[in-house]
This record gives structure tokens, sequence and C-alpha cells, in this order.
């Protein structure tokens, strides 16, 4: 009997556990969502950053100048942010792999 109750377990853990990691694996950004990401900077960043991001209104931002933060803090950061706080979780994780290429 506990034999027949482990064939039931063991796939009922593997489903579990391999949906948690799968939905821990960070999104990969296509090519199309780093262009979007450069259409959001040049709309909602450039007017304080410059559109070579060097800085004006707004300190530098290019990417030796962030080399500090992470994908994830960079994006954290921009949820309060002035103006990229208007923009969805997913817009604000593609600005900031954008902002960290080089």
């Amino acid at each position: 009997m506990q034999k027949k109750s482990l064939y039931f377990i063991v796939p009922a853990v593997i489903l579990i556990f391999g949906g948690l990691v799968t939905a821990c694996v960070p999104k990969t950004v296509s090519p199309a969502d780093l262009t979007d990401a450069g259409q959001i900077f040049s709309n909602d960043c450039a007017s304080c950053h410059k559109s070579d991001r060097t800085g004006g209104h707004g300190p530098n931002i290019t990417a030796p100048e962030l080399k500090d933060f992470t994908q994830a803090s960079l994006a954290a950061f921009l949820v309060d942010h002035k103006t990229a706080k208007n923009l969805t979780t997913e817009q604000q994780g593609v600005l900031a792999e954008w902002l960290k290429a080089p």
C-alpha cells in the first residue's frame, strides 16, 4: 500500500517544485523588448538624463555609473522614480535591463 502511494506522491512533488523553479527563473528579454525600452527612455527619461544618458537635470545613468545596481535593484528603484512609476512592472524590468546594457 505504501509503495502505491509513492507512485502518486513523487510525481506530485516533482510537479510542484518544478513549477516553483520555473516561476523563479527570470524572463528573457527579447530584442523587441529592448527596442521598446529605448523608446520608453526617449519618451520618459531623456528630457532629464539626456538621450545619451550622460545627465542633464537628472544624473548620469550610463552603464558604468549603474554598475553597483543589480537589474532587480534598479527595477525596484524605478518603482518610486518620478516618471518611471507610471510604467508597468514589465516595462520597468525591461528598462532596467536596457539601462544595464553597455
